[in-house]
C-alpha cells in the first residue's frame, strides 16, 4: 500500500520503462530521515514524465465515470473542496495511488532550486542547480542525528541548509558537484508509469469544478450581497469567502469586472487561502481590478465573449469619463461607432 509521500521506493520495471535504470540515487534530508531521489541530465524524459503526470486526459464528461481518485501533492485547490465536487459524480478520493484510476494532475508538482538552498519536500519534480553531495563529514557538528544519517548513507547526501545549519560546510566530505540535474521522486516515475501502462488517467482541477452542479451565478443581488459581507463582520467575510469560489467565472463578465473594481482587496485579504487565490486567478480577478470600463469592452471584445448586455452594462461608464475641453468656443456631440452599435438594444 502506496502512502501520499512523494518518496517512494522505485517500481524496477518503472524505471526500465523511461530508460533512468542506470541513473544514481542520492539522499535527501526529509525531517530526522534520509529519502532517495533520482538524479539525471535527461531532460526529455524528465519532461515527458512531467507531462504525463499533469496533461488532462479525461474531460468534463468522461472522468464521471471513474471510482477513486488521488490528488498529486501542492495542488492550489484545497482537498475540501475537490472531494467535495468529485463526491458529486460518486468519485472517493484515496491516499493510496495504487488504488486510484484517475489522476488529478496540475501544474504546481514541479520546482526549480538553486545553489544548495532548501528542497522542498512535496515536489515530484525539480530542476536542481549547483547543489554538492556530501558522503561524511571531519568533524561533527551540533546535530546527532544528522551526522549519524551522514554515518550512514549509502550514495550520500544532497548538500541543503538542513545539514549545513548543523555541521560546517567545510567539515563535509563532498564527493561531488551537482550541477544542472533533474531530479525525479519515487512517486513521479511509479505514477507515470501506471498512467502510461494501465487504463488509469489523469483530469485537471479546472475540468472538476467546472462540472460541479453548486456553482454560483453572479448576479446584481449576489454582487451586492458579497459586497456588504466582505465589508461586514469576520462571520460574514468568512462566509463570502466560501461562497466567492463557487462563483462561475465564465459567464457575467461585466459583473465579475465590477465586483472586481469594488472589492479588490480581497487579493491580499485571502493570501492564504488556496482555494480564494485559485479562484482569482483563474477568474482573472486582478486583470480586471487594474481595467476601465473600456478596457474591460476591448477585452470581452477580443475575447469574443462581448454581448449587448455586459456593452449596455460597461458603455455608460466609459461615457461618463469622457473629458471635454474649450466648453466656451464649441460644442460637442458623442455617438458610439457604428461597430458597436448592434449593443445598443437588446430586442432585435
Amino acid at each position: 500500500m502506496a502512502n501520499k509521500s512523494v518518496y517512494q521506493n522505485y517500481d524496477v520495471d518503472a524505471l526500465k520503462h523511461f530508460g533512468l535504470d542506470n541513473d544514481p540515487t542520492h539522499g535527501v534530508i526529509v525531517g530526522s530521515e534520509e529519502k532517495d531521489v533520482l538524479l539525471t541530465q535527461d531532460g526529455t524524459t524528465f519532461q515527458k514524465i512531467r507531462d504525463t503526470l499533469s496533461d488532462p486526459t479525461e474531460t468534463s464528461t468522461t472522468f464521471i465515470t471513474k471510482k477513486k481518485a488521488f490528488i498529486l501533492p501542492k495542488c492550489d485547490v484545497s482537498q475540501d473542496r475537490l472531494k467535495a465536487a468529485l463526491k458529486e459524480h460518486g468519485i472517493k478520493v484515496t491516499n493510496d495511488y495504487t488504488q486510484a484510476d484517475l489522476i488529478v494532475g496540475h501544474n504546481e508538482i514541479a520546482g526549480s532550486f538553486n545553489n544548495g538552498e532548501n528542497i522542498q519536500s512535496t515536489v515530484l519534480l525539480a530542476k536542481l542547480w549547483n547543489y554538492e553531495l556530501a558522503t561524511g563529514y571531519s568533524r561533527r557538528g551540533n546535530s546527532a542525528i544528522i551526522a549519524n544519517l551522514l554515518d550512514n548513507t549509502a550514495n550520500g547526501i544532497i548538500v541543503t541548509p538542513k545539514i549545513t545549519d548543523n555541521i560546517r560546510n567545510w567539515d563535509l566530505t563532498i564527493e561531488k558537484n551537482l550541477y544542472d540535474q533533474w531530479m525525479i521522486t519515487g512517486m513521479a516515475i511509479n505514477l507515470a508509469y501506471i498512467i502510461e501502462t494501465t487504463n488509469v488517467s489523469v483530469v485537471d482541477p479546472e475540468t472538476i469544478l467546472c462540472s460541479s452542479a453548486n456553482k454560483l451565478i453572479l448576479d446584481e443581488e449576489l454582487l451586492t450581497d458579497i459586497t456588504r459581507q466582505l465589508n461586514g463582520s469576520k462571520e460574514d467575510v468568512m462566509l463570502a469567502a466560501k461562497i466567492i469560489p463557487t462563483i462561475d467565472y465564465s459567464q457575467n463578465f461585466h459583473f465579475l469586472w465590477q465586483f472586481a473594481q469594488n472589492n479588490n482587496h480581497v487579493v491580499y485579504s485571502f493570501n492564504q487561502d488556496k482555494d480564494m487565490q485559485y479562484w482569482i486567478k483563474e477568474s482573472n480577478f486582478i486583470r480586471f481590478s487594474n481595467a476601465s470600463a473600456q478596457d474591460m469592452i476591448l477585452w470581452l471584445e477580443r475575447k469574443d465573449k462581448l454581448d449587448k448586455i455586459s456593452f449596455r452594462y460597461l458603455e455608460p461608464t466609459v461615457r461618463r469619463e469622457i473629458s471635454i475641453h474649450n466648453r466656451d468656443l464649441y460644442v460637442f456631440q458623442v455617438s458610439v461607432k457604428k461597430e458597436y452599435q448592434k449593443y445598443l438594444t437588446i430586442n432585435e
